[in-house]
């Protein structure tokens, strides 16, 4: 604190004292005049002085009060200043010692403390009376006090203000702190330094805070990159501010690429108008949920679905926003297959269900198809030993017989087709096999107007297949050929077939048509399960019949350049 600069408490009356001093004057001179002049006695000088004797006396005597009465004003302004000074003083120390930072000054010669507020004393864990006239080097470790004396003498040496952002202090009672400290030299009127102004702020706890908030900022930014989710921040107009690695490399994306861009330039028009639709719920209620397609860098496109999250402010406005969206486009494809298998089994069991009728009605018909051939030919035998019968008469019979022998041989491939056992494999030859195909569907053929050929080329080599299997194929692709033609219209339809022995041991049938092709959007898709050209068609028919040619170790293909028409290829191993 400063010291008491003010005036004595006791007070003289200035006044009185002039008084004094003038009659002390007057009383003086009518001695002098008395004693030394011998102008006359003593009491004729009081009783009956001269006019210039008045004069001067009362002059003196007048002006001595009047000096008194001078300096007594001027003696109160002084104490009036001085009270003024002290005043001020006291409120700029209450100033200094109640700032919550510690403020210290130092001599600029020998760098010694002069004095350290309320706060420095707190902070240090020392009194004022501690420090003043001691430097660093007596509080504080060697190494600590040599950095503040640099930096003191540099403030000094340059008389520019110095910021120090972070320094370490090593305090009595609070450990060891952390400081932002400025430094500011006090010049005189000749520009000279003559005193440190320094004022040190605790940033220990707020150093602190970032420390903790960096850790938290690293922990967000490893799980944020570690989800196995699409993870970005947008802001309300949807522009990303943020993407996760999985993200980035799902999409195959680079992050720079997708930061700045609008989200919705990564969906499908569809999904673009889902977003549309949400947004102003999202930005009114800070939650939505929709599912979105994504669209890769190469094209790709993903199934998500989007849990987005707004992010309020200090006001709750929600001036960013949370977008999860996690990849469930091998969920789906695994949820179409359960579907499509689902229907599969459903279509195996109608099947089932037609295969068991299918039996009861085959043996039904055979003893009626049977006696029915048994009849035409004891009919045809009495005919012939009746020389009147009707022109014709016979040829019809024949036909009748002819007809029920193929209704029979229809009926006993039917059966064997819908046997347990008809998946057997047996070693024949391929060629016969297509033959017994063609001669069973001929009727189909003929009805259809449709031409059909075929060139044997494997050279009677045997295979080792699922009879019936096989069988079934070729009915399928040839069943396909012509109801693509009648579909067209076609007037001269065409189907060839056509096998031949490759140089790899392959026996390879082909199956051409000139109807209208395969659309080329189809194609790659074909085999795939419900993919279909046919207006009613289950599209399972190309589908098993690759895993049938594939559980021979063979192949089925398209030959998707072939214009107009359609070409499909069968290859299966022949026998050694």
């Amino acid at each position: 604190m400063a010291e008491n600069n003010s005036m004595p408490p006791h007070r003289f009356n200035i006044v009185l004292i002039g008084i004094f001093v003038g009659i002390s004057f007057y009383v003086a001179d009518i001695i002098i005049d008395v004693f030394v002049f011998r102008s006359g006695t003593l009491i004729k000088e009081i009783l009956d002085p001269t006019n210039h004797e008045i004069w001067m006396r009362t002059s003196v005597l007048l002006l001595a009060v009047v000096f008194s009465i001078y300096i007594q004003i001027l003696i109160k302004r002084i104490q009036k200043i001085g009270e003024r000074a002290e005043t001020a003083e006291k409120f700029l120390n209450s100033i200094v010692d109640n700032i919550p930072n510690m403020i210290f000054i130092k001599d600029a010669n020998n760098l010694r403390f002069i004095r350290v507020n309320h706060c420095g004393e707190k902070l240090l864990g020392l009194m004022s009376k501690d420090l003043v006239g001691k430097n660093d080097y007596d509080f504080f470790p060697e190494s600590q006090a040599e950095f503040f004396t640099r930096k003191d003498r540099e403030v000094l040496k340059t008389g520019v203000e110095l910021d120090i952002p972070e320094e370490v202090i090593d305090t009595a009672t609070m450990g060891r702190r952390w400081l932002h400290t400025k430094k500011v030299p006090v010049l005189d009127d000749n520009g000279k330094a003559i005193y440190l102004l320094g004022i040190s702020e605790d940033i220990t706890e707020n150093r602190q805070a970032e420390i903790d908030l960096k850790k938290t900022e690293i922990r967000f930014h490893t799980l944020f990159d570690a989800a196995a989710d699409f993870i970005f921040v947008i802001d309300p107009d949807g522009i990303i501010l943020e993407a996760n690695r999985y993200a980035c490399e799902r999409s195959g994306y680079e992050k720079n690429a997708i930061i700045g861009q609008n989200i919705k330039i990564f969906f499908t028009k569809e999904s673009q108008d889902t977003c549309d639709c949400n947004f102003p719920v999202l930005r009114e209620r800070g939650y939505s949920l929709a599912d979105i397609e994504f669209v890769c860098k190469d094209g790709r496109i993903l199934q998500l679905e989007c849990m987005a999250t707004g992010v309020p402010d200090e006001s709750g406005t929600f001036k960013t926003f949370l977008l999860v969206q996690r990849d469930v486009t091998d969920k789906k494809k695994a949820e179409e297959e359960i579907l499509r298998q689902q229907r599969e089994m459903a279509h195996v069991m109608r099947l089932s269900t037609m295969g068991e009728m299918a039996s009861g009605m085959a043996h039904e018909l055979n003893q009626p198809l049977t006696a029915l051939v048994s009849y035409c030919a004891t009919a045809m035998q009495l005919a012939r030993g009746i020389p009147s019968l009707p022109e014709g008469y016979l040829e019809i019979l024949e036909r009748a017989s002819e007809q029920a022998q193929r209704a029979g041989s229809v009926i006993r491939h039917l059966r064997e087709f819908i046997k347990k056992d008809s998946h057997n494999k047996t070693q024949l030859v391929l060629d016969d096999l297509i033959q017994s195909v063609i001669e069973f569907i001929s009727w189909e053929i003929k009805d259809s107007g449709i031409r059909l050929t075929f060139l044997g080329g494997a050279n009677e080599r045997e295979a080792y297949v699922g009879k019936v299997q096989i069988e079934q194929i070729l009915i399928n692709l040839i069943r396909n050929s012509i109801e693509a033609i009648r579909q067209e219209g076609i007037a001269d339809g065409r189907v060839d077939i056509a096998s031949r022995l490759t140089e790899d041991g392959m026996i390879e049938v082909s199956v051409a048509d000139n109807g209208p092709g395969i659309d080329p959007s189809v194609s790659s898709k074909l085999f795939e399960p419900y993919q279909t050209t046919k207006e009613a068609g289950m599209g399972l028919g190309l589908s098993i019949s690759r895993s049938i040619i594939e559980s021979h170790n063979g192949k089925l293909w398209n030959d998707q350049q072939r214009q107009p028409g359609a070409l499909f290829y069968m290859s299966i191993p022949a026998c050694d």
